[in-house]
Formats: structure tokens, C-alpha cells, sequence
């Protein structure tokens, strides 16, 4: 793969205008390097910085802080500026061995002649490596070398030039609208391209001094947190008077400095208080973006089709099985990581892949639907054991969810599961109790219902097999069934057989499952109603509803009611699967 060169941003030539003084000659001097130190800040809502929080970019920039040369009375600006004696450059070394980054650029270049105005000074604003990644950023080391020289077959000029050219690091460093990120898969891929251009070095007769120094790590990362370091270089001008040595001066020029910069995340635009904004993208959008490579630039999707066979993840699997969508998911994020991506880039990428697999909706089901009676709990916890776990880790939903990613974390699944308990716990007490009080209504033989009701029932004024009895369904010949003379608006307590008599007398044909009265939308847990229609004959043939009230698991009222009452119809449409229990619209049609 061919390196292309180093395009180095923001060239300025800054001539005879920056320079102080219009002496004979003139050098560069620079001198140790200042360390100024500041804390890695972590990212809002996080309680501290990890290695994969942001990405880091490495930038040297030179500030001027000299005196314009017209001030000094330097008129003749105008002179040429070749290449003369005098000239000092500043190279810079930039390795990182775990991602096989290698690359020289220079920082700035001074050449100057004895003569009035003769000189110039090249400074760049340089990207001296790509966004890494803050775990392996960290491996990154800076040396830069001084070097000066007050002979022409130095020519400091052309071995600037040649550095420059030779830089493997232009698809690297931000060139165009593309993001330039590195990763160790990156690093692998511009280690196996074509040989970088040779530089030719200066001959063993040029005469040249020079010094290489270490700069300080622009980030470290500890178990206390991490730190930014800033080198400062302070650059100075020593003017030589010539014949009159009594004359030199030294001027400050300015200051090289070689900072971090810090993102928390290139794919995503949207940044609020630090945090990216996932919310609202597609898959297509986000493979869609300009990433530049060594080989020039290119959508995300075409660099993840360049991975080996054996690893490149297929992105359109067969979405209605779980495990092959799960195995696809672990090859994406792996790559994700290898190409340098950080932990918010990939897994938004993730997250829109997932989207496409009604496992991962079902997964990240909202909480109103997880209370919803339609998702049986057994189903709901079928939704839970499918949480892509060969793909994703816990930090992972949490990042998501950090972004405004709809995801569900074990937090939340472990509240979803105890609240859809709770209800259910207040659903079960009166369905049990309302399915053996319709396992005794449905027997054939009327002692035999009289039998099973008995230990169901209990009242306050009869007690053990005795129960409050009201009518609120109208006349349909309880009284002759009961052998009263009237029964009073809050009822009666009649025994077992009594209401067995009852039940016989009616002819019902069939009951309908039980479920709980609601109120405001919630279930009661003490009250149940289930729905009868009678046989042709029967006294009240189309039916109606029959509530029981339940108190220490037993039942204390019965009441015939409407099944308007409770506006438990219009319950029926709105929640058509509450606790298990679906009343088909065919059966309310009976009761009309």
C-alpha cells in the first residue's frame, strides 16, 4: 500500500517581516523544553477517565512573539531568499511501536544570508500523528533533533524537504473532510504498504551540528487518573553585528509548542456537554462517513470490506437468528476497535447494526410495554436471556445509553422484572382464586359444586362455606332460585348449595376466563370478574358478569353485575390480554 506525503497544515512563510533587526547575520537558538501539566478531565457523568474515552491527536505549532522587522527599520524586504549559510531546522521522531506509527516532519526551518533582510523562516502547524485512541495514544513517543549549520552543502533546506516528503502520515492527519484515526489494524495495513521514499541525508562532508532530546508523553493514564503535558520550546534570534562582535543580541522569536488535543468521539457530530449525541442516525449514515487511510480516503464501509475474510463481519446476516446476528456483532466490534475506534464511536455503530434484529428491540423493549399483559412473563424473560452478551458488555449498554441510545442495562432489567412481579403478584392472588372458583361453577353435578365451593367461601355474619350474595343484574328470577322473598341491594348471605342451586338454575353455558377489575387502569388485587352466557331456556340467557371479592384467599362477596360495570368492557379493548386471560370479542357479542 503506497504512503502518500505529509501534507502539513497551515504553511506560513514568515519573511523578513518577523524578524527583529536587520543584522549581518542571524541564528536560531532553542532552548530545553517546559512541561506544563493539566488533569485529563473525565467525561460528564463519568466518575473517572478510562483508556477508552477519547482519542488524542498530538499537534505542534509554533507562536510568534518577535518584533516586526519594519520596526526595526528594515526596509529592503524585498531581497531574495536563497539559500544561504546560515540555517537551522527542527525535526520531529514520532513512534508508536504497538501501532507501528512511524513518521519524521519538521517544525520549522530558518535560513538566513549575511546581508541586509536576506533570511526567512518556514513554521508549520504540524499533526504529528493521527487521532489515536487514549490507550494506545499513550505509547506515543516525541523526539525532536535541533539542527544547525553555517555551511551551503548542509543544505538543511532539501533535508526538510525530503522529511517532509517522505512522510507517510498525509491520509493521516486530517487531509480533506475525511477523519483521520489509527488503530493497530491501521498500523498493520501501512506497515505492509510500499516502502516510504528514502530520504537523502545530508553528505558526510556538510558540516552540521545537532541534539535530540525526548519530549515528555503528551498524555499519561494511571490508576489516579490521567494528565495532559504541554512542551513549550522556546526559540530565540541571536543577532551577530559582524565585525563588531560587541553587537550580538539575542531576541525572543517565539515558542514551538507540542500540546494534546482531545475528542470524544469522530464519527458523531453532535457533542452535548461533552458527551456524544447517538440519537437519531442510521447504520447507512454512519458507514457512509469519509475515514482517511494510508491508501487515501474512504467510506467506513469500504475499510471494514478490506479486513481479511476470516474476520470481516458480515453487516446484512440473517437478522431472525439470534446467534449468527450475535457472532456478526462480536466480528464488527472487533474490527471497530482494531481500525482505532473508541468505545462511544463503536458502539453507536453497534447499536444501528443491532437495530435491524427484532432480538435487539425485543431486548430493549420500553417499560410500558414490559408491563403490558400481551408479554407474558415467561416471554419477557426469553427477551432478557437474548442480550447479545458475546458481543456486548455491561460498559457497552452503558455508553449507549449515555449517548441517548434507547438500551436497556441489567439496572433496568432488573427493575422491568420486579415491577412486572409486583403485578403480577397482585394479578396471580385473584386469578388463583378465581380459577377454582370456576373450576366448582363448571361442574356438571350440583352437590359436587356445592362441595368445591365450601372451602372457598367465607362471610362475616355465616362463616366458613357461607358468602355475601347481591344482584345488580336486574330480574332474572334469583329470588325463586333462592327462595326469598326479596334480596336487598347490599345483599345476602347464603351458604355453598345455595349459590350451587343458583349456578344450576341459571343453565349457564359457558364462563369466560377471570381477570381482575381495574381501576385508573390498574388491577385490583382484591376483586375478579368473569363473564357467563346461558343456554337457550336459561333465565337470563345472554349472561352477564359475575365479581367476587377476595380477602385472606378466600371469597366474601359474589355479586351479579352488567358487563358494563366497572366499565369492564371497554377494559376488555384496552388491555384484550391482561393477566393471561384473552375474552375474544365473539363472547362479548353473546351478552348483547
Amino acid at each position: 500500500m503506497s504512503i502518500r506525503p505529509a501534507l502539513l497544515i497551515h504553511v506560513a512563510l514568515l519573511s523578513g517581516g518577523l524578524l527583529s533587526a536587520c543584522a549581518t547575520s542571524r541564528q536560531i537558538a532553542v532552548d530545553y523544553p517546559k512541561t506544563e501539566t493539566s488533569p485529563l478531565s473525565p467525561i460528564k457523568g463519568q466518575p473517572s477517565v478510562t483508556a477508552d474515552d477519547y482519542y488524542v491527536r498530538i499537534v505542534s505549532e509554533f507562536e510568534f512573539k518577535g518584533d516586526n522587522a519594519l520596526k526595526g527599520g528594515c526596509s529592503d524586504i524585498g531581497a531574495s531568499y536563497e539559500s544561504g549559510d546560515l540555517s537551522a531546522a527542527l525535526l520531529f521522531n514520532i513512534h508508536n511501536d504497538a501501532l507501528k506509527l512511524k513518521r519524521e516532519t519538521s517544525g520549522f526551518l530558518y535560513q538566513a544570508t549575511t546581508g541586509k533582510c536576506n533570511f526567512k523562516l518556514e513554521t508549520k502547524k504540524v499533526n504529528l500523528t493521527p487521532w489515536l485512541r487514549l490507550d494506545s495514544a499513550k505509547d506515543t513517543q516525541v523526539e525532536y533533533s535541533f539542527l544547525t549549520s553555517n555551511n551551503h552543502e548542509a543544505n538543511l533546506s532539501q533535508l526538510v524537504g525530503d522529511i517532509n516528503a517522505a512522510s507517510g502520515l498525509m491520509a493521516l492527519t486530517g487531509v480533506g473532510t475525511g477523519i483521520a484515526v489509527m488503530g493497530k489494524l491501521a498500523g498493520s495495513w501501512v506497515e505492509a504498504g510500499a516502502a516510504q521514499p528514502a530520504v537523502n541525508k545530508s553528505s558526510a562532508a556538510a558540516k552540521y551540528s545537532s541534539e535530540t532530546h525526548n519530549l515528555p508523553a503528551s498524555v499519561t493514564l494511571g490508576s489516579q487518573g490521567g494528565q495532559l503535558n504541554q512542551s513549550r520550546l522556546t526559540v530565540y534570534e541571536v543577532v551577530d553585528g559582524g565585525m563588531k562582535a560587541w553587537a550580538s543580541e539575542t531576541k525572543l522569536l517565539g515558542e514551538m509548542r507540542v500540546y494534546p488535543e482531545l475528542l470524544p468521539s469522530l464519527l458523531l457530530k453532535s457533542i452535548v456537554e461533552g458527551v456524544p449525541d447517538a440519537h437519531d442516525l442510521s447504520l447507512d449514515e454512519l458507514l457512509r462517513l469519509p475515514i482517511q487511510t494510508a491508501a487515501g480516503e474512504m467510506p467506513l464501509r469500504q475499510l471494514i470490506d478490506q479486513v481479511d475474510q476470516a474476520e470481516k463481519p458480515n453487516l446484512n446476516p440473517d437478522w431472525q437468528q439470534y446467534d449468527e446476528v450475535e457472532n456478526q456483532c462480536r466480528r464488527l466490534k472487533l474490527v471497530l476497535k482494531g481500525l482505532g475506534f473508541n468505545k462511544y464511536d463503536r458502539n453507536a455503530v453497534l447499536y444501528y447494526f443491532l437495530a435491524k434484529s427484532a432480538d435487539w428491540k425485543n431486548f430493549n423493549i420500553t417499560p410500558q410495554k414490559a408491563m403490558a399483559d400481551a408479554i407474558r412473563p415467561r416471554v419477557l424473560e426469553q427477551y432478557r436471556s437474548k442480550d447479545f452478551a458475546g458481543c456486548l458488555a455491561t460498559e457497552d449498554y452503558v455508553a449507549m445509553q449515555s449517548m441517548r441510545l434507547p438500551v436497556n442495562t441489567v439496572q433496568d432489567w432488573d427493575n422491568l422484572s420486579s415491577n412486572r412481579q409486583k403485578k403480577e403478584g397482585v394479578i396471580s392472588s385473584v386469578q388463583s382464586v378465581g380459577r377454582q372458583l370456576l373450576t366448582a361453577l363448571s361442574h356438571p353435578d350440583k352437590e359436587e359444586v356445592a362441595r368445591q365451593l365450601y372451602p372457598l367461601l367465607t362471610a362475616d355474619n355465616g362463616g366458613n362455606g357461607s358468602v355475601l350474595l347481591q344482584n345488580h343484574l336486574g330480574n332474572f328470577g334469583l329470588e325463586a332460585l333462592l327462595q326469598l322473598p326479596a334480596i336487598p341491594d347490599e345483599g345476602v348471605v347464603i351458604s355453598a348449595a345455595q349459590f350451587a342451586a343458583v349456578i344450576a338454575g341459571l343453565n349457564v353455558d359457558s364462563f369466560s376466563c377471570v381477570r381482575p377489575a381495574m381501576n385508573q387502569g390498574q388491577p385490583l388485587a382484591n376483586i375478579g370478574i368473569t363473564l357467563f352466557v346461558g343456554k337457550p331456556g336459561s333465565p337470563r340467557e345472554k349472561g352477564g358478569a359475575l365479581e367476587f371479592e377476595v380477602a385472606r384467599d378466600k371469597i366474601t362477596r359474589l355479586a351479579f353485575q352488567h358487563s358494563s360495570y366497572r366499565d369492564f368492557e371497554q377494559n376488555i379493548t384496552d388491555y384484550p390480554d391482561l393477566g393471561g386471560c384473552r375474552i375474544e370479542a365473539e363472547f362479548l357479542k353473546q351478552l348483547h
